[in-house]
């Protein structure tokens, strides 16, 4: 398969989100996203994506943070080699960005959404530095960072990942899929054993992909995959 991240709906959803807080970043109006949903429906895959597309900086949070620890490895990706303070460590941040221009990204989020002080530190460095920020977390990161209604009311975009439907499965099929095409009705297969779930269609699409190619499939159908399993089995 393609290392290659597919055009879904969630993707493009995303996508057009990080225009317009690029847009609004331009004109000085709120700039900050929040990516939200389940475990496995692509959200870190989106951010991850964009932060490429938009040469952007991604820090990912970590259960033990602490605000030092965040500041720490966000300084560490816009080059700082050494630790320091945590006063300094904002200021160079704030710094990098402002003069970068460098969108970030905050993956994990719901590690950090408890801590008060790590929230009003980043509401504190989209102030300063102007540049859009996207935070990425599960679905209660939006009740959770509303308790700070300073860093809540600076959010304009919202994107809910949405479980996958045909369309999506088709267009990773097409996408990402390159030694067989794989008809609808496995698809459909695939789809329902997966719940719409993102990682575990990509798992499956994969397993489809390499026994067509063992096999010799230029094209598989449900009857050709039989009873296969598309997932690996848990005893």
């Amino acid at each position: 398969m393609k290392v290659a991240v597919a055009k879904t709906k969630n993707v493009l959803a995303a996508f057009d989100a990080y225009q317009i807080l690029h847009d609004a970043a331009q004109n000085n109006t709120p700039s900050i996203a929040m990516f939200t949903g389940p475990a496995g429906l692509g959200k870190t895959t989106a951010g991850s994506y964009l932060f490429v597309q938009a040469d952007g900086i991604l820090v990912r949070c970590l259960k033990s943070d602490t605000l030092g620890t965040f500041l720490e490895r966000l300084a560490q990706e816009l080059g700082l080699e050494q630790r320091q303070r945590k006063a300094d460590m904002l200021k160079f941040i704030v710094h990098e960005l402002a003069i970068t221009g460098k969108p970030l990204f905050i993956d994990e989020c719901d590690y950090i959404a408890e801590r008060q002080d790590v929230l009003e530190t980043i509401r504190d460095i989209y102030d300063l530095a102007n540049v859009p920020i996207i935070l990425i977390g599960y679905n209660q990161l939006p009740k959770k960072v509303k308790r700070l209604e300073q860093l809540y009311s600076r959010i304009s975009q919202h994107i809910e990942f949405q479980p996958a439907d045909l369309d999506d499965i088709q267009t990773m099929a097409k996408e990402l899929v390159t030694d067989t095409t794989i008809t609808t009705d496995l698809l459909e297969e695939l789809l329902q054993e997966s719940k719409g779930n993102f990682r575990r269609i990509h798992t499956g699409l994969n397993a489809v992909e390499a026994f067509a190619r063992t096999n010799g499939l230029a094209s598989i159908n449900a009857a050709q995959w039989g009873n296969q399993q598309f997932f690996p089995s848990v005893n």
